[in-house]
């Protein structure tokens, strides 16, 4: 499996190895299990990210404790999950230990989420939303990052490929401890069945975990007609429903 690879029935999975501080090192090694003994492994950049590209199944992740940096621990290192659709939100591993006592210094903003907003019937939500949004800095960004929304009522699949972060602005917050809680991005992407699409997006991280509290506007167009919309604008975003968005100033810079 390779992002290059990406066809119908697969997503882009993403992983997060870090600290509640952000504290994280590249390096770290992630494995994925499925089937009758098939395995994967990828490594985390500079931010803890790894990525990978899976079908709908159910896997094994597990941290391998050995490329943790030292006085770091992972706690539980390996995790059932299955991924249902294309917008996988970021799994997120946590570590401790005396690795974890100094965190790094405030930098660019960036984001990690996933989760869904609304519902169209009992169990089905209007919107399924997954990825991250760099800040631009990590060597394997990808772009800046892979941003996913599948519209369950008309079943357009939206992948943000290419991402810039335009701003970061709001006030404190304490998990991860951070200066900002509000990045604004834009970019360019594709709609299954409509090709190149254009869009913006607006995020705002109330409150951990995220599900009724956190805010995302998204608008998707493609040849100046708007194809897809989250809320109603960035003044007056959707609030989601289960889920978290997560604003991180750990600097990719220093």
């Amino acid at each position: 499996m390779g992002v290059s690879s990406l066809t119908a029935n697969a997503c882009i999975l993403q992983f997060r190895v870090a600290c509640p501080n952000d504290a994280t090192v590249s390096g770290i090694k992630v494995c994925l299990s499925w089937g009758k003994g098939t395995q994967e492994c990828v490594f985390t950049d500079s931010l803890g990210i790894a990525t990978t590209v899976a079908t709908f199944d159910t896997y094994t992740i597990c941290v391998d404790p050995s490329t943790l940096p030292p006085g770091a621990r992972v706690s539980p290192s390996c995790i059932r999950y299955t991924v249902l659709d294309d917008a996988t939100p970021v799994i997120t591993f946590t570590i401790s230990g005396d690795f974890c006592s100094t965190p790094p210094p405030q930098g660019p903003c960036w984001l990690t989420g996933g989760g869904t907003i609304g519902h169209i019937a009992k169990g089905v939500p209007n919107y399924s939303f997954g990825g991250v949004v760099y800040p631009g800095c990590s060597p394997n960004a990808a772009d800046g990052g892979n941003w996913n929304v599948v519209d369950h009522v008309t079943g357009l699949h939206f992948q943000g490929q290419q991402i810039i972060v335009d701003g970061c602005s709001g006030v404190p917050t304490g998990s991860p401890p951070v200066n900002v809680n509000v990045i604004d991005f834009h970019g360019v992407g594709i709609v299954d069945g409509l090709g190149t699409v254009t869009f913006s997006g607006h995020a705002v991280d109330n409150h951990e975990s995220g599900g009724g509290s956190d805010l995302l506007f998204l608008t998707v167009s493609s040849g100046g007609t708007t194809v897809m919309q989250i809320g109603n604008s960035a003044t007056d975003p959707a609030v989601i429903a289960t889920g978290n968005l997560q604003i991180h100033t750990s600097s990719c810079a220093n």
